[in-house]
């Protein structure tokens, strides 16, 4: 079993580049794959509900007219476009974890093989469109679990905006929420917007900065690119140039991506290791709570639930905060962790120390000690590793 952990997450960190589209229903998220692997009307496309490309789909073209975009559609490169089911992708190690969602969030997931030089060296996944009238329980599977653990893996993630539909309703909101920490691999893109007014486009910017501010994370502005991005020509009166410079500017962003590869797994296996840290030390909160006032005739899963029911009783965040290194921002709801003890007894756990010895030490602490600086030493050695070979480059120019 834990052999088989090990190669899953070694299949996740030696992947190639994620890259995430993520937005409201028909933002236009399948149309920028189309325009980036080059597939655009052609049989091989994502359906798209823009009616600009409907109009001109060729005879024998399935076209989608309703929100198509229900589905997590990982495009990987293949030498003949082949479409792969969801419950096949579970079985590559690289997406064996989401089988945990269910199968009804297989019926929803789905793979796509195609040859592509740009697939040759990213991976690039569609997700659901998000409806405002329709609610994430309702899909049938943890919509926000399985956006959580793309989320998680994506080297790089792009919002999707159709300026027609720029409000963001709970739905999204809730989805930018998740977002949050990893502000400096979000961009947003203003698609379509070749059909703004010339006059407008630099107002309708700002309006979709002006939404997104509040919802975000960091003190950073956001990256927003404006772009339309499909081979149809610019609407008549369209700032041209502007939006080629902004096309060109995302398409070095993405590239950038694939260059900062490294970089991220190194900082993907830090997140996971600061999440295992976190985890461990909360429960441990809880369990040293739980011995604190159990006692000899008392019940111990009658203390346990009242515990696990009710942490703001007993402080247990506040606690955690100030005993450990252990940001309260950096952990999940109680609500969560309610529902993990309800599946596995609190008074099941062990408590941290028994895992320490004298000759070993504590395996919490060295794994403390790999996120201070183990791993953050191997991120400098990295860059400065890159800094120099990039000197080279420009000597031997």
């Amino acid at each position: 079993m834990v052999c088989c952990l090990v190669t899953c997450v070694d299949a996740e960190i030696f992947a190639k580049p994620m890259v995430l589209f993520i937005g409201p229903w028909s933002a236009g998220k399948s149309s920028i794959i189309n325009y980036l692997l080059g597939v655009e009307r052609t049989g091989q496309a994502l359906k798209t509900g823009d009616w600009r490309l409907l109009c001109e789909v060729p005879s024998g073209v399935s076209a989608g007219v309703e929100p198509t975009d229900t589905q997590f559609t990982v495009i990987t490169h293949g030498e003949d476009h082949t479409k792969v089911s969801g419950t096949e992708m579970a079985s590559d190690w690289a997406y064996s974890s989401v089988q945990k969602f269910g199968q009804n969030f297989l019926n929803h997931f789905r793979g796509i093989k195609m040859a592509s030089p740009l697939l040759q060296k990213i991976v690039l996944v569609d997700t659901p469109g998000i409806i405002e009238n329709r609610k994430m329980y309702e899909r049938g599977y943890p919509v926000n679990d399985a956006f959580q653990w793309f989320i998680d893996r994506a080297d790089a993630i792009y919002v999707v905006f159709d300026p027609a539909k720029m409000e963001i309703g709970n739905e999204l909101e809730s989805l930018l929420d998740q977002l949050k920490g990893r502000e400096s691999q979000v961009r947003f893109v203003l698609n379509k917007a070749d059909t703004i007014r010339k006059s407008d486009l630099m107002r309708v910017i700002g309006q979709l900065f002006w939404n997104l501010s509040p919802l975000l994370g960091s003190s950073e502005a956001p990256v927003i690119y404006a772009v339309s991005l499909m081979t149809k020509p610019f609407h008549p009166g369209a700032p041209t140039k502007f939006l080629l410079d902004q096309e060109l500017m995302f398409l070095a962003d993405l590239r950038d991506t694939v260059d900062k590869r490294v970089e991220n797994r190194i900082l993907f296996a830090r997140r996971h290791a600061v999440r295992v840290r976190n985890h461990a030390k909360l429960v441990d909160c809880y369990l040293n709570t739980y011995y604190r006032h159990k006692s000899i005739f008392s019940s111990k899963k009658k203390i346990a639930e009242q515990i696990t029911e009710h942490p703001g009783d007993y402080s247990i965040y506040e606690g955690i905060s100030t005993l450990t290194n252990v940001s309260r921002y950096d952990l999940p709801d109680p609500g969560i962790y309610r529902d993990f003890f309800r599946l596995n007894p609190l008074y099941d756990f062990r408590p941290l120390t028994s895992t320490c010895s004298y000759f070993r030490g504590c395996p919490l602490d060295k794994l403390d000690n790999a996120i201070s600086y183990d791993i953050m030493q191997i991120l400098g050695q990295y860059k400065k590793k890159c800094k120099a070979l990039s000197g080279d480059k420009d000597e031997s120019r």
